[in-house]
């Protein structure tokens, strides 16, 4: 008895393994396995985020804009989104105020943004480097609380340009205010050949002599001839090399090193290019264009 039973438990043992065996045989080989979803899904996978990456760093660089997924909440919004206005002279043109920064990024595709340097770090006797951020701090009983601030110029070299500045706790949301705030202040411009000695006859300056004020702080933009470049402060250059300025001299009075106040008075006087009245004649003579040149 005691030999059958150790038989029968030979048997319960060895028919496991047979059927363990016979599950490994009927299996396919790892290899096959492992290049099966190589071949197919994890490559059309890897494809797909590189085209992803490769979109969204061209949408960062170029700053496009998709006008499908956008939900307009203005009646201005909806006509632009429809295309019953397709322009923005029209817009400007009718002084209708622009309350959403994307009615900007349908009608002028190709603005460039740029941050000015408004602020500027810790230094031994104010000698710190400039920075785009301006930083100032609260004090409280929980302890320091700081803000940042920051300057926004957006244009399409070619007659139109805004500026804006944004302040925040953080540093993103104050850009994104600025660049927001500066498409909705956009405005155009009048270029011309106003230099008496040039007469060329292309855009290239302004037409003639303008002045603005912000403050204490006076700026005068003079009309220069070809090749003169932008005689005027750094940041103003880069507010009127957005606008499509390209020679200017300037003159400046009050307490410029407020920085601020020197920047809204540059573009007070690019206001002011277009509260002038000209009749057809000198218009012709000063080769005068208002807004893109196409």
């Amino acid at each position: 008895m005691a030999k059958k039973k150790t038989e029968e438990k030979i048997e319960k043992t060895e028919e496991p393994n047979a059927i363990e065996a016979a599950k490994v045989e009927d299996l396919p080989d790892e290899e096959a396995l492992i290049e099966k979803p190589k071949e197919g899904l994890d490559v059309e996978l890897g494809e797909v985020k590189e085209l992803e990456e490769e979109i969204v760093e061209e949408i960062k660089k170029k700053g496009l804009f998709e006008k499908e997924t956008w939900k307009p909440k203005t009646s201005l919004g909806m006509k632009v989104k429809n295309g019953e206005i397709s322009s923005i002279d029209y817009v400007l043109d009718k002084r209708i105020k622009i309350l959403e920064p994307e009615i900007v990024d349908a009608l002028v595709p190709n603005l460039t943004t740029d941050l000015l340097m408004v602020g500027q770090a810790k230094g031994k006797f104010g000698g710190g480097q400039k920075r785009v951020f301006k930083q100032t701090q609260k004090k409280t009983q929980e302890g320091n609380k700081p803000k940042f601030a920051t300057f926004a110029v957006i244009g399409n070299e070619d007659g139109y340009v805004g500026i804006g500045y944004g302040k925040s706790r953080e540093t993103v949301p104050a850009r994104e205010k600025a660049i927001r705030q500066a498409k909705i202040k956009i405005i155009k411009i009048r270029r011309g050949c106003g230099n008496w000695r040039c007469g060329c006859g292309d855009a290239h300056t302004v037409p003639f002599k303008v002045s603005g004020k912000a403050g204490s702080v006076e700026i005068t933009l003079i009309p220069a001839p070809k090749g003169t470049g932008l005689i005027v402060e750094k940041e103003c250059q880069k507010i009127l090399k957005l606008a499509g300025i390209k020679d200017v001299w300037s003159r400046t009075d009050g307490q410029t090193r407020s920085k601020l106040n020197l920047l809204y008075a540059c573009f007070e006087a690019l206001q002011r290019l277009m509260q002038f009245k000209l009749s057809d004649k000198n218009q012709e003579i000063l080769s005068v264009i208002e807004g893109s040149s196409k």
